[in-house]
């Protein structure tokens, strides 16, 4: 087997466990933010919004979910619908807005993620802290947007 070889395999590997986890994760979701049915690019921006480099912009959350502009536009116009996040000035440009979580999208997805985590929790038992913080450390180097 050769090095290119083994290497995909484990490319394979690391993709299969990690959709399994993602099914695993969301067969636990709950409803959050009140019963609203949220899509998952709206869901994954509440969470860049409230974990994410401040100030964000229209441009930068694009960037980030790896969507169009046109696609960020209509994605913060239904969550700005459903009062789930805020538009302002740039604090740093006044021709440019940024977007941020409303004080009840806030409290809303850390109820979420307190309620995910503790889901989450069991399986990574198997896990000591040390490996887990490499994991982590490890998903945070792969995971940024090229």
């Amino acid at each position: 087997m050769t090095d290119d070889t083994s290497r995909r395999e484990h490319v394979a590997r690391v993709i299969e466990r990690t959709v399994a986890l993602g099914r695993s994760l969301r067969s636990g979701r709950r409803t959050p933010f009140h019963g609203r049915v949220l899509t998952g690019s709206q869901l994954e921006a509440l969470f860049h919004l409230a974990h994410g480099p401040a100030p964000v912009t229209p441009s930068a959350l694009a960037a980030a979910l790896a969507l169009t502009p046109g696609a960020v536009t209509q994605l913060v116009d239904g969550l700005r619908a459903e009062g789930l996040v805020e538009s302002a000035p740039h604090p740093d440009d006044a021709r440019s807005r940024v977007i941020r979580l409303s004080a009840q999208a806030t409290e809303q997805v850390d109820a979420f993620e307190q309620e995910l985590v503790a889901h989450a929790l069991p399986t990574f038992d198997a896990l000591d802290d040390a490996e887990l913080e490499t994991l982590a450390s490890l998903l945070d180097r792969v995971g940024r947007p090229q």
